[in-house]
């Protein structure tokens, strides 16, 4: 303890002020935010203007364009500029460019090759592939590439390789590094052509198997994620035959990019009914949703269709002039095409109705999403009736708000937190207490404590999302954690008991030398500082879709009140406010499954038997693959893994260490081992019962929720009363700050008794003290700095790779203590010879090999172990410890 009690305490005081400033500071982002609208927010854009100034635009239909270098592109379309069509007005096409720019629209010096519309349009980062068309000579094979070139302010025009035939009302869409181009129409009519070309536009067209079911024209298509791969969802259009009545289209169907696969996914029914969707814009919502924005559906169009077809057939003028007045009278009273937002769900495969708009939702118009907006440019409201207007539609998060009982619940969960840390902090008087609790510590505390460090936020989240999106493949990746208890139990918890040690990398150095003790325990401390900032990053991401808290308020939260008390606590604190977390998680769980249960029309028995029919509840893939999740993957890779986190993970190996004797640690093992298989399939069962509940109720998961581990936050905010959602929702901050909070402690006793002591000898155990709460501030600082840059600098995927590559260390590093504990060949030179081999082996394999990354940590240890003992061998006469 700190000797002046005095400043201490005033270190107490000004703490307890700056938290409650922090604190009224959350509380008032957090309520201001309550009255924000949900509903979809139009926007109008500047109307595209008309070739000469002087008159009024009449919008165009079927325009090209799309989005390059942050400008809108909008070429050609067609329109009646002489009078409507059933007045006897002509079709014209167009071949003038305008582009949007510095909030204006500007129509460019250059023009397209040709008057052309109602091409498929597709941006890439290269420009805009737009690709066939038709214009008054008739349907075009070309392919063009609009650009907007910055440094020359103006478009730019290419044309590249045409298409093996002539399409026009085709859809493109952009995924997997390829353009695919689906069905369309050609002189005879509606096609089921599928073609594709290299994003960069190298090589030609490649003409794939045509999809299956009706021809289609004027329909829509997407690229959005399903439960196991990437899809393209082509929905709706119409099959088209010269001379003969079109048949409009309900029906919807999917290409698996992963398989090369088509599949009839059925009809498109909303509320019971189907639905055609003719001239549609679609886009793909977060992580799991398309919205179809508008269309024209069957009923006007059949009746206006069969009347022209029947004018034409008429023998009499005098039926023909009735079936021609029926028709315009039709065409003058349209009531304009759909205002409705449909949703569907790739995961659950259900269709409901999102939103119903005052605005009316052009069809055939040029449409594409920048960012958050979706943009629709021009287009057709009725039959022959084009406008001029622009639409930026934005989606508010529709969650329902905390409310202030939910806040007031989250408030106090972190100040009992914070109380915690102030009451352990008094006895913090040594470094034997800061780091392993001076014994006081139980074992049952300790192995709560281990679960729940084990049991991060992510985990809490993630393993419901997995089992929603696909099924319980990865139950046997806990199930081996389980199974290695014995290992660890009888293996490593001995040695380290047996040593006395106050880290697990002062094994390495007792077995082979200094050498390989700074490797393991700088690999740890590394490790910690990028986990510390996604584990701050990741819940936050996830918090704030559901609850409205914006990110960066959810990092500076969690970050600053665990730095407090893991400082001022030790690892007292931090075991028990575990402790809190693991009864919370757990029991909120718990309420959640009841809940689902209690609030799901569909008896438990058929529940049951849907999921399995939806094979939901497949455990394991017995194909002896490598690269896929097969059983084999994740319980043999789960056994490397749960290995090297249980036996040589600090944040664990610590929780061992609290304990006075072998059986008090390893009972601490087997509280963990004990929790995890009811909490596992608690869990997943909850993964499941949202399935079905989402499945019956597609309209309570909104489209907004761009990441799926907010999938569990987002029922609990929505479903859950209130009070107990905000517990829940505090208990995932609690667990987000359990995980930190153990690196934070565990990275301070690594730095201090690694590197510290062994420098600075003589400096007395209260000059050290100080240090271990200096080193976990520094550290909890370095962790909240790098999760708000990740939350604002847009590169993710960059930590992302960090941690992997990281991670590709972890299992050398077991190899390095099985080399020590099964071997006594084994010696300092040729264990960090095998252990540099292995992490180039590791990181070929990572690199230039299929294999499953949950098999990277097995391989690791077993290469290293390996490739360590054969070295020990080579360089025998290198001086070996404890033999």
């Amino acid at each position: 303890m700190i000797s002046d009690s005095g400043s201490f305490f005033k270190i107490h005081a000004r703490m307890r002020l700056f938290l409650l400033a922090l604190l009224c500071t959350f509380t008032n982002t957090v309520f201001s935010q309550e009255n924000s609208t949900n509903n979809v927010q139009v926007t109008g854009i500047d109307e595209i203007p008309s070739i000469e100034k002087k008159e009024k635009s009449p919008g165009y239909a079927g325009m090209l364009g799309g989005m390059h270098n942050n400008i809108i592109i909008a070429a050609g379309g067609a329109n009646f500029p002489g009078g409507m069509p059933w007045e006897g007005g002509k079709k014209h096409w167009y071949d003038h460019i305008y582009y949007y720019k510095n909030q204006q629209w500007k129509l460019s010096n250059i023009k397209l090759p040709i008057p052309l519309a109602y091409a498929g349009c597709v941006s890439t980062e290269d420009g805009i592939v737009c690709v066939g068309g038709d214009n008054s000579d008739g349907i075009a094979n070309k392919v063009l590439l609009l650009k907007y070139d910055v440094t020359r302010a103006a478009i730019n025009i290419e044309e590249i390789q045409s298409l093996p035939e002539p399409l026009a009302y085709t859809t493109a869409v952009h995924a997997e590094g390829f353009i695919y181009l689906i069905g369309g129409k050609n002189k005879n009519g509606s096609t089921n052509s599928f073609y594709r070309i290299d994003d960069k536009l190298a090589g030609g067209w490649e003409k794939l198997d045509d999809f299956p079911g009706a021809p289609r024209a004027v329909h829509s298509a997407v690229v959005q994620e399903s439960s196991f791969s990437k899809k393209i969802y082509v929905i709706g259009g119409r099959n088209e035959r010269k001379g003969e009545k079109s048949i409009a289209l309900s029906s919807y169907l999917s290409y698996d990019l992963k398989e090369g696969v088509w599949k009839e996914e059925g009809d498109v029914i909303v509320s019971g009914n189907k639905k055609v969707l003719m001239g549609a814009a679609a886009e793909a919502k977060g992580s799991m949703h398309v919205l179809i924005y508008g269309g024209s559906d069957e009923k006007l169009f059949d009746k206006l269709e069969q009347l022209y077809l029947n004018e034409i057939k008429a023998a009499h003028d005098t039926v023909k002039s009735d079936l021609s007045n029926q028709r315009k009278e039709i065409l003058k009273n349209h009531p304009g095409f759909q205002k409705e937002i449909l949703a569907y769900n790739t995961i659950t495969g259900k269709w409901f109705l999102y939103d119903s708009l005052q605005v009316q939702i052009p069809v055939t118009a040029l449409s594409f999403k920048h960012n958050d907006d979706f943009i629709i440019v021009s287009g057709e409201v009725s039959p022959g009736v084009r406008t001029p207007k622009v639409f930026k539609y934005r989606y508010q998060t529709d969650a329902n708000r905390f409310g202030w009982l939910n806040y007031t619940v989250l408030v106090l969960y972190l100040m009992i937190s914070l109380i915690i840390g102030f009451y352990f902090s008094n006895k913090q008087k040594s470094t034997d207490d800061y780091f392993v609790g001076g014994g006081r510590i139980p074992w049952w505390a300790s192995g709560l404590s281990v679960f729940g460090t084990l049991l991060s936020a992510i985990t809490f989240m993630a393993i419901p999302a997995k089992a929603f999106i696909t099924d319980w493949s990865y139950f046997f990746l806990n199930m081996a954690a389980i199974a290695i208890t014995p290992l660890i139990a009888f293996l490593f918890i001995p040695y380290f008991n047996r040593l006395k040690i106050a880290t697990a990398y002062e094994f390495l150095e007792d077995r082979f030398n200094y050498l390989a003790r700074v490797f393991g325990s700088l690999s740890f401390i590394l490790f910690q500082l990028g986990r510390i900032g996604i584990v701050l990053l990741l819940p936050s991401l996830a918090i704030s879709i559901v609850t409205g808290i914006s990110v960066e308020v959810s990092i500076l939260i969690m970050g600053i009140i665990c730095i407090v008390y893991t400082t001022f606590g030790g690892i007292e604190a931090v075991i028990w406010t575990d402790v809190l977390q693991v009864i919370v998680l757990l029991g909120g769980s718990v309420v959640a499954v009841v809940w689902i249960l209690q609030h799901t029309d569909m008896p438990f028995s058929e529940m049951i038997s849907y999921a399995e029919r939806k094979r939901k509840f497949n455990l394991a893939n017995m194909n002896l693959t490598f690269t896929d999740t097969t059983f084999w993957v994740v319980f043999i890779g789960g056994l490397a893994s749960a290995m090297v986190t249980q036996g040589t993970d600090q944040t664990i190996v610590q929780r061992y260490l609290t304990s006075t004797d072998v059986k008090d640690s390893q009972k601490t093992l087997y509280t963990n081992a004990i929790l995890t298989l009811p909490a596992t399939i608690i869990f997943f069962s909850i993964g499941t019962l949202l399935y079905v509940f989402y499945t019956e109720m597609p309209e309570k998961l909104s489209p907004v929720i761009s990441n799926n581990d907010s999938i569990f936050p987002w029922y609990i905010v929505n479903e859950l009363p209130v009070g107990i959602s905000g517990l829940l929702i505090a208990g995932i901050f609690s667990a987000a700050m359990s995980s930190i909070s153990s690196s934070l402690n565990s990275v301070s006793t690594a730095f201090c008794n690694d590197f510290y002591k062994r420098f600075n000898p003589a400096k007395g155990d209260l000059k050290l003290l100080k240090v271990a709460r200096l080193v976990t501030v520094i550290t909890g600082v370095i962790g909240v700095v790098l999760a708000l840059w990740m939350a604002n600098s847009g590169i993710k995927s960059l930590w992302d790779q960090f941690y992997t590559f990281l991670g590709l260390f972890t299992g050398g590093l077991g190899g390095m203590f099985l080399l020590g504990m099964l071997t006594k060949k084994a010696n300092a030179t040729g264990t960090l010879t095998g252990l540099a081999c292995s992490a180039v082996f590791i990181w070929y394999v990572s690199v230039f090999t299929e294999i499953n990354f949950l098999m990277f940590t097995l391989l690791g240890v077993v290469s290293c172990f390996i490739l360590g003992y054969v070295f020990s061998l080579i360089f025998k006469n290198n001086t070996r410890r404890n033999e």
